[in-house]
């Protein structure tokens, strides 16, 4: 069995993202693999009901202690906030692309001594660079992995208080995020080319464009939010109760619900199947599955 763990600069700096990434990858590769998160903080926890989600890889639903990690399968991938007390064939460190500075990822690969280091949230084009800034500092670069905004999006929950607002409709999507954040258009007829361009998009409209919202639900929009007080007709709210949508009501004008969640933008919590998926193919799509055997390998 080899053990790889995976930990980070700064809090947030992706390494579940990753976790969850390597741990596919291999799978992917016909291993076993378990996926455990270690730590006792509440983000812990949710990172470890995230990783029992992985589909084919062995997770346990709550964090486990260090000395508890399960020796059951070809691999063991581990997130942690910190490498003390683990012991680990290899060491994977995530460094989110503009967060820390020099001195700070520098002491980071010094004192973590990783054996790769891989890259969060590198600009468009901006991949090569980043790694060789981590090539400077010290650090193996492995891969960076490019920004995405389904993954810095706000959950459906994490919208509702922020607009101060009635959170209704499909349940099971309360925990998703989506990819864009669409303003409703002027009239509905304009509608029908400007929602289909958005396939995974919440919408905000006011409250008496009842032809917005309507329009907008042929698309199939994760969120509807509805600015400026209730829908003047009940039929919205019985949609949201029969069909596969959240619906969001709120005193709010359609520029205070903007401004609202703009904020929200990279800092929710890594939760949802939607974005499960997104990491998933993020790193299956930026980090050689060859490369993750051969360090594994290596080090058996």
């Amino acid at each position: 069995m080899t053990r790889i763990l995976v930990t980070s600069t700064l809090a947030g700096d992706g390494k579940s993202v990753v976790a969850v990434g390597i741990a596919s990858a291999l799978r992917a590769t016909g291993a076993t693999v378990r996926l455990v998160r270690i730590g006792d903080a509440d983000s812990a926890s949710t990172d470890a009901q995230q990783f029992a989600r992985v589909n084919g890889v062995r997770g346990n639903a709550e964090p486990v202690a260090a000395s508890g990690i399960p020796s059951d399968t070809d691999h063991t991938v581990i997130e942690a906030s910190s490498p003390q007390g683990i012991e680990a064939e290899r060491t994977i460190l995530v460094v989110r692309h503009g967060e820390a500075d020099d001195d700070t990822v520098s002491r980071a690969i010094s004192e973590q001594q990783p054996d790769l280091v891989i890259v969060n949230g590198a600009p468009e084009h901006g991949g090569p660079a980043a790694m060789s800034r981590i090539a400077g500092l010290g650090g193996e670069p492995l891969a960076a992995i490019p920004q995405d905004r389904h993954l810095a999006a706000p959950t459906v929950r994490d919208i509702a208080p922020a607009l101060e607002g009635e959170l209704s409709g499909d349940e099971e999507l309360f925990d998703e995020a989506s990819r864009d954040l669409v303003i409703g258009p002027v009239s509905a007829h304009e509608g029908m080319d400007y929602f289909r361009k958005y396939p995974d998009k919440t919408l905000i409209t006011r409250h008496d464009r009842i032809d917005i919202a309507l329009g907008a639900l042929d698309y199939e929009p994760l969120c509807l939010i509805l600015a400026g007080g209730e829908p003047t007709l009940p039929y919205v709210a019985q949609r949201a109760e029969r069909e596969s949508f959240a619906l969001i009501t709120t005193t709010m004008t359609t520029l205070e619900a903007v401004d609202a969640i703009g904020p929200l933008y990279g800092n929710s919590a890594f939760v949802g199947e939607r974005k499960l998926e997104t990491a998933i193919e993020l790193v299956a799509g930026n980090v050689a599955a060859e490369a993750l055997i051969g360090a594994a390998t290596s080090a058996s």
